[in-house]
């Protein structure tokens, strides 16, 4: 039966027998809104799913307290996952909520909640926070590692739980570990199906984009380069259809190839590369200027320290006089 047949017969069941069919209509819709789409339209109608399976859960649980607790904490890692849709504070709120519910489980479901939940809130503090974030991504590995065997979405939440542990380690100065976490990811999502790993897009192309950066990091500038080929060929296509999920990962692996190439003395490659991310930040401060001016401003200092590298001073001083002047706004 298709989903939304599904969901559209439960509905009319639960006003008949909520206990009955409530759950399994809560169910259903947790499952619609974790449907990946590449289309940003779809995001609405995901976002609209988990706010009637919170609410639904909600009911259930006012009704039949310590029946239904697992079930909400599910809904609201969907709620708080729907991508580009929540605010920090609003996706944050609800993984510690759902965490509530779910710390001390010992079943399969609820350790599957639960590392879920662990990684949704460490992937909304790493950049900012990510000492804190570290921990919290870490008992997230360990949770996924428990409910072994795993499928094949719990497979990419591992990988991406690696990825988040690699990029916490780097912030971190931890440049030998987060290389081994962000290869254990790639190396993850290598083994997944074909199809997975399509569906599963942008978290792949993240992984891997995190993988160059440990590899520039460690001054392997030729392999850098070489594994960032292939995904800024991926990540420019897919800009062009999704632009707000996907040039904000092609920005950042702009700036590694920039590193790339100026560790092979390739100045006029590191200046292109360089101003391309700059631009793609420019576009996505123009469409979203509350998530991505700060983002530009931390381009615009990369870009005039790639340029102080190469002797370009007096364009760097420009592209620092910009940083400044945007900040003091």
């Amino acid at each position: 039966m298709l989903l939304a047949v599904r969901v559209t017969l439960l509905r009319q069941l639960s006003r008949i027998d909520l206990p009955r069919f409530g759950p399994m209509l809560a169910e259903a819709l947790v499952t619609r809104s974790q449907q990946v789409k590449i289309r940003r339209s779809f995001v609405r109608r995901r976002t609209a799913a988990a706010d009637e399976a919170v609410a639904l859960y909600r009911r259930l649980v006012q009704d039949r307290p310590g029946r239904h607790e697992v079930g909400l904490a599910r809904a609201l890692v969907a709620q708080g996952s729907v991508p580009d849709d929540r605010t920090i504070e609003s996706a944050l709120a609800q993984g510690w909520e759902a965490i509530g519910y779910v710390e001390n489980a010992t079943d399969r479901d609820g350790l599957v909640v639960l590392a879920a939940a662990q990684l949704m809130v460490a992937l909304q503090l790493r950049a900012d926070e990510p000492g804190d974030a570290l921990p919290l991504v870490e008992q997230a590995r360990e949770t996924w590692l428990r409910c072994a065997p795993l499928g094949a979405r719990e497979q990419t939440a591992l990988a991406r739980s690696l990825t988040v542990l690699g990029d916490c380690r780097a912030a971190l100065g931890e440049l030998a570990e987060a290389l081994a976490a962000r290869e254990e990811a790639v190396e993850l999502f290598r083994r997944l199906p074909v199809w997975t790993r399509l569906k599963y897009m942008p978290a792949r192309l993240e992984a891997m984009s995190g993988l160059a950066d440990s590899l520039a990091s460690l001054r392997r500038f030729a392999e850098g380069l070489t594994l960032a080929r292939g995904v800024r060929e991926d990540l420019t296509f897919m800009s062009r259809v999704e632009p707000l999920r996907f040039r904000p990962t092609l920005g950042n692996l702009l700036f590694v190839v920039a590193r790339c190439h100026l560790g092979l003395r390739e100045q006029d490659a590191a200046v292109a590369a360089v101003e391309e991310a700059v631009g793609h930040y420019r576009w996505l401060a123009e469409h979203d200027p509350v998530r991505y001016q700060p983002r530009l401003v931390v381009a615009l200092r990369t870009r005039a320290g790639t340029l102080k590298a190469l002797g370009l001073y007096e364009k760097a001083a420009w592209a620092t006089a910009e940083a400044e002047a945007m900040e003091s706004r």
